[in-house]
């Protein structure tokens, strides 16, 4: 397999904040002038928002989505999916050519990462065999997979990681995920630092047992300036996603969660 390229490794003044578009508003040109008037640099796209399909977009779709962008200035983080509650081990077939079709959008729309919730990831031959053959489609269309789960520890995600040895496959970290594992942020960054590929901003208040209630970025239990120093230290410097989805006004949510940001 080609190695795809993991991203800028220089020191930036600034932060590389965007947003998720649908937590701005299911018009995709509304989304996008909200997210520049509020100062984001680029978009997170799902598998649809509003009307939009990126499985269905014809070329001229892709032309006028990426005029959109341009038009208000804006890049393209890339695509996401959810895999829902079963992942990989439902129907690893159908899960497969799902994949494969925003695979090819996002190599098609030239933002070549897609950023996937595995869901369950047992010690399974079957979801082995899978995330192996998933590297060969992310390999034949050159995009970087960066994988998360809201059902998994992150040391499923290291073993799920390291046994496929892909070098197109790499992490999606999820700060309120780290709240809730047993391994600590330093064990995290230094089973799996080198890995990051793109990071979900997100905050919560830390409870007991795990448990987290949703917060906006900078009122939770996440310690933001350390947090980006580890981030820093790993030589991670791509995009931040504010994605504030459980929260009441997403918007308003975005907007100071990415303030906070650029005070941290």
């Amino acid at each position: 397999m080609s190695k795809p390229d993991t991203g800028d490794r220089t020191p930036n003044k600034s932060r590389r904040l965007a947003v998720v578009a649908g937590v701005l508003d299911q018009d995709f040109r509304v989304a996008a002038r909200i997210a520049r008037a509020a100062g984001f640099a680029a978009l997170q796209l799902d598998s649809r928002v509003g009307d939009l399909d990126t499985l269905s977009l014809s070329q001229s779709g892709k032309r006028e989505l990426q005029s959109i962008l341009r038009s208000n200035e804006l890049d393209l983080v890339g695509l996401r999916l959810d895999l829902g509650g079963k992942g990989l081990t439902a129907d690893a077939d159908a899960a497969l050519d799902r994949i494969e079709k925003l695979l090819a959008a996002a190599a098609g729309l030239q933002s070549p990462l897609l950023c996937l919730d595995l869901g369950p990831i047992p010690t399974d031959q079957l979801v082995d065999a899978a995330l192996s053959e998933l590297g060969r489609r992310a390999d034949r269309h050159g995009v970087t997979i960066a994988f998360r789960s809201e059902l998994a520890s992150f040391a499923a995600l290291d073993r799920a990681l390291k046994t496929a040895a892909c070098p197109w496959f790499g992490l999606d970290l999820d700060p309120v995920a780290i709240l809730k594992d047993d391994w600590s942020a330093d064990e995290i960054f230094s089973h799996l630092g080198g890995l990051i590929r793109h990071v979900r901003a997100r905050d919560a208040i830390a409870g007991p047992d795990h448990r987290t209630k949703p917060a906006t970025v900078g009122n939770g239990s996440v310690e933001w300036p350390r947090l980006l120093s580890d981030l820093d230290g790993a030589g991670y410097h791509g995009w931040i996603t504010l994605d504030p989805a459980e929260l009441p006004n997403r918007r308003a949510a975005a907007v100071s969660g990415a303030a906070a940001l650029r005070r941290a």
